[in-house]
């Protein structure tokens, strides 16, 4: 774990968050995931892990936002997946000298509980109730990889950008009331953090806005994108309707 500092955790208590990984643990059981956290602050910048750490923890994040992403040959970098408050995730193993495969970077001021898999597996063999939670959390993560290869691999790049927004709005989405009934991406994301997200370029991102903005599909209001019709890119990237933790960055 790189560059991170302990403090003492702040972090709200129970409750689940809209579209996070933890959703299908019980109020009980992720209090008793809080319970065996150490909560780390990790500041702008500051590396959670890189690759080939150890990976042997879980990770909750109680505040802020990461992402988890592969550097590529180049310098590109590729960008697997967002976490925001309420979310579980990690690669715990139970193999000897297993390592992790990417890194995992603070994007903002960030505290993260940590999750030893000593603890966890202490937990799984005593507590029947939360294996079958921490095997379903196993599922939606796999679901939610499977989701996004379909989107890169079946629908072409406008389908996975399109998916993207989609994506992103469930993550960081506002709805307006009455006359502004608008969907806003409340979160300002550049057109090559996109492009690092569906492993494009950042020109071919930057034709494909300008042609959902020509046709009014979407539009930008100080930074931020507005998604003036969500069932137009529903359509393009053939949406299977999937709950809201799946359809997610």
């Amino acid at each position: 774990m790189k560059q991170s500092r302990s403090t003492r955790s702040n972090s709200r208590n129970g409750g689940l968050y809209p579209a996070a990984t933890s959703s299908v643990y019980s109020p009980a059981n992720l209090a008793l995931i809080r319970e065996m956290a150490e909560p780390v602050l990790l500041f702008t910048g500051d590396y959670l892990y890189e690759e080939n750490d150890r990976a042997d923890q879980l990770y909750l994040v109680n505040r802020g936002s990461l992402k988890v992403s592969k550097l590529l040959e180049g310098g590109m970098s590729a960008t697997l997946s967002l976490h925001i408050p309420g979310d579980l995730f990690g690669e715990p193993n139970s193999l000897r000298g297993a390592v992790h495969q990417f890194e995992a970077k603070a994007l903002e001021d960030s505290e993260i509980g940590v999750i030893p898999q000593e603890k966890l597996d202490t937990i799984i063999r005593s507590n029947g109730d939360f294996a079958v939670e921490y095997m379903s959390w196993m599922a939606l993560m796999q679901r939610t990889t499977q989701s996004k290869l379909r989107d890169l691999l079946l629908h072409g790049k406008s389908g996975a950008l399109c998916s993207l927004l989609l994506r992103l709005h469930n993550m960081y989405g506002t709805n307006g009331t009455g006359k502004d009934a608008r969907s806003m991406i409340g979160k300002r994301i550049t057109n090559l953090e996109m492009a690092e997200m569906i492993g494009s370029t950042r020109e071919s991102v930057n034709r494909i806005l300008n042609e959902l903005k020509d046709n009014g599909v979407i539009s930008t209001e100080r930074g931020r994108i507005i998604l003036n019709d969500p069932d137009y890119l529903r359509n393009i990237c053939h949406c299977e309707s999937c709950p809201k933790e799946i359809c997610r960055m």
